[in-house]
């Protein structure tokens, strides 16, 4: 760890233990060790807490009060439409933290984040509050920046960028692996809105042939603990689950190509410079694909059809990385950085 007498703590929905969300709190963990901080992320994992070399804890305790700077980032935080149940967010968590820190007279910072939409009146108000409070507020996109001015916070104090996570490979030391050809993550048991897609079962059949047919190819993918989706119907197939950032970036990186239902395993491969297709489950990752230019390669799952499916696995199967794609990446990674800039 560093040899510093600053101190920071970092806020976020680490308790899931799901890839996206730790990346991007790994990411900012490490952006404050190069300023010279001395940094927490409770509830981030032992494991990752070990290799970030930062300080491992499992509550926050008194972390606000010993820190100089209270860092809130990853995933949709700002917003009540981001996970599995709409309505559900950690908005409480990261008001309660954001007070804490500005009662105490500590620097608040809110970054790489996704805000709006809400369902409820009650998270539009605390994402206000925190707004508020917040010193500065990057967001990962333009539609997230046009909801926080919706709300009324605009202005020098929110700052338009791009997610973090597409800063993996240059904050994060890891080892690439050599992968299948395809990555497939189909995890959508869950999102119970889902469901009101007649057509859901039918592109999920669809689906378990098409890995069942191609086994020797696809590695079956989760982004947290459990194991895939899919896997009971395809025995056969090779599977990766979510345990630490150290393994799971390495084997990410080893295939040529992502078909996935979620943001962050969108991003990181993209920051790998590996082709990606989606159908979706939220409409936050069709934001992402609007910014890296391939709108095509995404279909918002709840009006999904089997074509659909199948078009996008023909996208998928003949995606490959062009000079466009390069140029777009390094842009967004400026973007990204500029999240970054201001919590130094």
């Amino acid at each position: 760890m560093p040899d510093s007498s600053k101190r920071a703590v970092v806020v976020g929905p680490y308790r899931v233990h799901n890839f996206g969300d730790d990346l991007v709190g790994a990411i900012i963990a490490k952006h404050l060790q190069r300023a010279g901080y001395d940094v927490t992320v409770p509830k981030l994992g032992e494991q990752n807490a070990e290799w970030l070399g930062i300080e491992y804890a499992e509550d926050y305790g008194d972390l606000i009060q010993r820190s100089d700077m209270v860092v809130v980032g990853g995933g949709g935080i700002l917003s009540d439409t981001s996970g599995s149940k709409p309505g559900a967010s950690y908005l409480d968590i990261v008001a309660q933290a954001a007070l804490r820190g500005e009662l105490t007279g500590k620097r608040v910072m809110v970054t790489s984040v996704g805000a709006g939409p809400w369902i409820l009146e009650k998270s539009k108000m605390l994402a206000f509050a925190v707004s508020i409070l917040a010193e500065k507020i990057g967001v990962r996109e333009q539609e997230s920046y046009d909801h926080l001015a919706s709300i009324g916070v605009s202005g020098p104090k929110v700052v338009l960028g791009a997610d973090c996570a597409l800063l993996s490979a240059d904050y994060l030391d890891f080892a690439p692996r050599r992968g299948r050809e395809m990555g497939f993550q189909f995890d959508v048991g869950s999102f119970e809105d889902l469901k009101a897609n007649p057509r859901l079962q039918e592109i999920s059949d669809a689906a378990i042939q098409y890995v069942r047919d191609n086994a020797k190819k696809i590695t079956l993918i989760s982004n947290g603990r459990g194991r895939p989706q899919l896997a009971a119907s395809a025995p056969d197939t090779g599977i990766m689950r979510y345990a630490g950032l150290e393994d799971y970036l390495g084997r990410l990186s080893g295939h040529k190509t992502v078909f996935t239902s979620h943001l962050h395993l969108a991003i990181t491969s993209y920051s790998q410079r590996i082709p990606t297709v989606s159908l979706y489950v939220r409409e936050k990752t069709r934001r992402f694909y609007e910014q890296i230019g391939h709108p095509e390669r995404a279909v918002d799952l709840s009006t999904a059809t089997v074509d659909d499916f199948k078009r996008l696995i023909a996208e998928a199967e003949t995606a490959v990385w062009t000079d466009k794609d390069e140029e777009t990446l390094q842009r967004l990674k400026g973007d990204a950085r500029r999240l970054l800039e201001f919590i130094d």
